[in-house]
């Protein structure tokens, strides 16, 4: 917009100066692509007269007006498209920040579900370690048990007997028994 404006009052200057041809032979405006408008005097033809009527200089004052007004409709027309390309350009940086933003949103959330799903799985593997704990506490007491049975029951005497506590009474016992009476 503000070359627009520029470009604009440049175009101003132009007319005004060439509607005051008189006080100046050669008019320059020296703004980067502006193209002479003004004539020099100097490449006039010999012969012809360097100051012409009012009348005579309607034409080239014309020419250089549609001269400005085809420099003033390219500046704002290039003005329109950079306006256009950078609207388009915030469009799409919008558009890639909302897809990071949810992209953000997911990652996270799959972060915490992870998180409580390992939290659960190592919950889990707790308790499995506990009562598998318990069950071998459990299994070294009935081993313990079934060792002070068999000691009880089953006392060597001197001589390689067998003898029992039950009042003398001795018992023999096959191996299938002896398994038997442990479980």
């Amino acid at each position: 917009m503000e070359q627009t404006k520029h470009a604009k009052a440049e175009a101003s200057d132009l007319i005004e100066s060439a509607a005051c041809g008189a006080r100046e032979a050669t008019t320059r405006i020296d703004a980067g692509n502006l193209v002479l408008l003004a004539s020099d005097a100097r490449a006039l033809p010999q012969g012809k007269n360097p100051s012409p009527s009012p009348v005579e200089r309607w034409p080239d004052l014309l020419e250089r007006v549609q001269g400005a007004a085809r420099y003033i409709r390219d500046v704002e027309e290039r003005a329109q498209e950079q306006e256009t390309h950078v609207q388009d350009l915030l469009r799409q940086v919008g558009a890639d920040m909302d897809a990071a933003r949810a992209q953000v949103r997911a990652a996270e959330r799959e972060t915490h579900e992870v998180h409580a799903q390992a939290i659960k799985l190592i919950q889990a593997a707790e308790e499995r370690a506990a009562a598998a704990e318990a069950r071998a506490a459990a299994a070294e007491q009935m081993l313990q048990r079934i060792a002070e049975t068999i000691d009880a029951e089953f006392v060597m005497q001197a001589g390689g007997q067998v003898g029992g506590q039950a009042g003398g009474v001795q018992h023999t016992r096959t191996p299938t028994s002896a398994a038997r009476a442990a479980s």
